[in-house]
């Protein structure tokens, strides 16, 4: 009877699946191209909002489809964008909100940069082999920037991001959620790259003036 039980359960956990979370680490974006040979002068905000990048994926086909992989970028994506950042503006400060641009001067600062992760979205297939099966996976997301001076609106643009990678399976396709995590690093780059780009050569951020 304890044998039964014992069975029992252990198909009731295997048809049930796993959650496989899949949380990349920051990825700075070192080859920012710039029109200009040095950083952004003086002193700017930096607000992120990365509450947005976080979805479960599921495989596409009924191969391991009791699974899921949560991808969770918020953290990872927020780190990427400060390490890149720090490589483009000559003095950055991190703040927990969005400062109005009224109080810019008080605090010494030229600007308030907000970056927004938009959306995300990621696809699991799994590739069948002849001995072990492989999977294939792609991570798309969108992110905003806006900065703005002490006399108003200096920018504003939305970027996309993409990655893709390929790995094993896994005995338990627990190998999903690796590949997951190397596509959505590939994309964070591209697309904090793209962030910093839009903001290194922009003559009004430069500027000042709106």
């Amino acid at each position: 009877m304890k044998i039964r039980t014992t069975v029992a359960l252990a198909v009731m956990v295997a048809l049930g699946g796993c959650a496989y979370k899949a949380e990349p680490m920051s990825v700075g974006a070192y080859n920012v191209y710039s029109s200009y040979g040095e950083k952004l002068p003086g002193k700017y905000l930096l607000f992120v909002d990365a509450n947005a990048l976080q979805k479960a994926i599921k495989p596409s086909d009924f191969n391991c489809a009791a699974h899921n992989y949560p991808l969770d970028l918020r953290a990872g994506f927020t780190g990427s964008v400060r390490k890149t950042f720090e490589t483009l503006v000559s003095e950055l400060e991190v703040v927990d909100r969005p400062v109005d641009r009224s109080e810019l001067q008080s605090r010494g600062a030229r600007g308030m940069i907000i970056i927004k992760g938009e959306e995300l979205d990621g696809r699991l297939r799994v590739v069948p082999g002849f001995w072990t099966a492989g999977m294939e996976t792609e991570v798309e997301l969108a992110a905003s920037i806006v900065v703005d001076g002490r006399s108003g609106r200096l920018l504003g643009s939305t970027v996309g991001g993409n990655g893709n990678a390929q790995g094993d399976a896994g005995g338990f396709c627990e190998g999903g959620a690796k590949a997951l995590v190397q596509s959505a690093e590939k994309a964070m780059k591209e697309a904090v790259g793209r962030l910093g780009e839009a903001l290194t050569n922009s003559e009004r951020v430069r500027s000042g003036k709106s």
